[in-house]
């Protein structure tokens, strides 16, 4: 009955952190640029048990999530027709230099900061650079506004830190400035999270909750008869 207490405790925690999962990705339905996030199941130790005959029984001592990956699947583009909205089609960021930091996102809901005298293109307080990795100043009666788009070679080597917003993690990772990326102006990108997937999620995951919360009390339950009949 022990292993199935620890066994069953196991998955209920996992169950819970899934839970907190799917509720931030719901949080996050109608948030621009918004990837969101998948937890990534391990198995916990494995024990050998002799049975009869030949041959022994492996007994599992539940799951645990490992790690939390990030879905990084375009979202659905939304049109707004604001000069200063961008949406990127196809892979890549827009990398944004936040004091002495460049950091990177999917969000193009920009706005015009003005500072010292000139207008920047800037989200929240940083500011969106261009292909050559400087910041973009807006001039009156100029059309075309130069935006780079960054394509890492493997987009796991970047982590979050908020605000939709990625960091390199990986000193390795490679990227290159797209010459050739298309970028729509007047669209931003809508949040990739897709309601009917993280509803069937949420009922699944609640459903097992429920279930390792029922072995948990059966088994509490049990060792509390055996406890009472050793006297």
């Amino acid at each position: 009955m022990i292993r199935a207490f620890y066994t069953a405790t196991a998955g209920a925690n996992s169950n819970q952190t899934y839970l907190d999962v799917i509720s931030n990705n719901l949080a996050n339905l109608q948030t621009e640029g918004y990837k969101s996030l998948k937890p990534e199941f391990s198995d916990l130790l494995y024990t050998n048990l002799t049975q009869a005959g030949n041959g022994s029984l492996m007994v599992g001592s539940g799951s645990k999530i490992d790690k939390t990956d990030t879905l990084f699947n375009e979202g659905t583009l939304i049109q707004t027709d604001k000069l200063t909205d961008f949406a990127i089609l196809g892979d890549g960021f827009f990398a944004i230099q936040k004091e002495d930091e460049i950091l990177y996102t999917r969000t193009g809901a920009f706005t015009v900061g003005n500072i010292d005298g000139e207008n920047y293109l800037m989200l929240d307080s940083g500011y969106v650079l261009d292909n050559n990795e400087e910041p973009i100043i807006l001039t009156e009666g100029e059309n075309e506004i130069n935006i780079g788009v960054y394509k890492f070679t493997n987009n796991f080597d970047l982590e979050r830190v908020g605000n939709n917003l990625f960091r390199i993690a990986n000193e390795n990772a490679e990227y290159e400035i797209s010459e050739v990326a298309e970028v729509k102006r007047g669209y931003i990108e809508g949040s990739n999270v897709v309601l009917s997937q993280e509803m069937v999620k949420m009922i699944q995951t609640q459903r097992a909750f429920q279930f390792n919360s029922r072995i948990i009390q059966v088994a509490d339950e049990i060792e509390q008869t055996i406890n009472s009949l050793r006297g």
